[in-house]
């Protein structure tokens, strides 16, 4: 056996080969490095709202950038669950700012269609988001 490697059990040293030595002591080396980059994130989050520091040059809190983007990303997930008309309607809607009315011409639908569908697709965006 190997001399210079063992395990502390009960206050016992057990003589293990190196693979059971690293083996045994691995999940514990990478709790302790993870424990200790979590407790340095901590720390430099903390130095900066001690500090009033704000990363954007238009003076928003990091804070509200980091609630942004975790809004951000779950809007693409909850937008992949609508159907591709849903999808396609409140793109056409909103992103390229076609009316409701222009809309309906190019479907070849009443206007009300279209404002019923997009209310139906915008409450079910809504009900997503909430959970």
């Amino acid at each position: 056996m190997n001399g210079d490697r063992y395990i502390l059990i009960n206050d016992n040293k057990i003589y293990v080969s190196e693979d059971v030595y690293l083996a045994y002591y691995r999940p514990v080396w990478r709790e302790a490095k993870q424990r200790k980059v979590r407790n340095e994130m901590e720390y430099s989050l903390d130095a900066l709202n001690d500090t009033g520091f704000e990363i954007s040059s238009d003076g928003v809190p990091i804070d509200e950038i980091v609630l942004d983007k975790l809004l951000i990303d779950k809007l693409y997930i909850v937008l992949a669950e609508l159907t591709n008309d849903e999808y396609s309607l409140l793109y056409t809607l909103y992103i390229k700012g076609k009316s409701e009315r222009e809309v309906a011409k190019a479907l070849d639908i009443p206007p009300a269609n279209v404002h019923r569908r997009k209310r139906k697709a915008l409450k079910k965006l809504k009900n997503l988001l909430k959970s």
